[in-house]
């Protein structure tokens, strides 16, 4: 059964699915970002501002991640069955991605142009999950002035 008439594979911007590349701190704050053009020097610069340089990333076998100077990284290789290997794993950001979809069913549908907008309200919902809504409105409203 066909719906919506979506062309298979990959998501791409022109196919209205865009990418959404993540990164998450184990038990830690999470950065989610719309890739328009999804490629290695996308991640580096998604790594560069967010991620310290020579920490360890773990990432799936996706090409795009093979060459990321400056960090430690180990690849999980899922079309293998591998999902953990040692102390690394992409369950974390796996469950992420997982509570965003469903969060993101919510809305019916969410304009790629807007799609942003949603990553960042997620986000800071996330990385602020153990407030309470008064605490998290506090945060809100305290960076707006600042």
């Amino acid at each position: 059964r066909k719906r919506g008439l979506k062309l298979r594979g990959r998501g791409t911007y022109e196919k209205d699915k865009p990418p959404i590349v993540g990164a998450v701190q184990r038990k830690g704050r999470v950065v989610l970002q719309e890739a328009r053009n999804l490629s290695n020097k996308f991640i580096r610069t998604l790594l560069g501002g967010h991620v310290k340089e020579g920490s360890k990333v773990y990432h799936d076998d996706y090409t795009i991640y093979n060459y990321l100077p400056g960090y430690e990284d180990v690849a999980i290789n899922h079309s293998e069955g591998e999902y953990v290997k040692g102390e690394a794993h992409t369950n974390t950001i796996e469950g992420i991605f997982s509570l965003l979809k469903s969060w993101l069913r919510i809305f019916r549908g969410v304009r790629k142009d807007n799609l942003w907008k949603y990553l960042k309200i997620f986000e800071f919902d996330f990385n602020l999950r153990e407030l309470d809504p008064f605490q998290k409105l506090t945060c809100l409203f305290t960076s707006m002035i600042l």
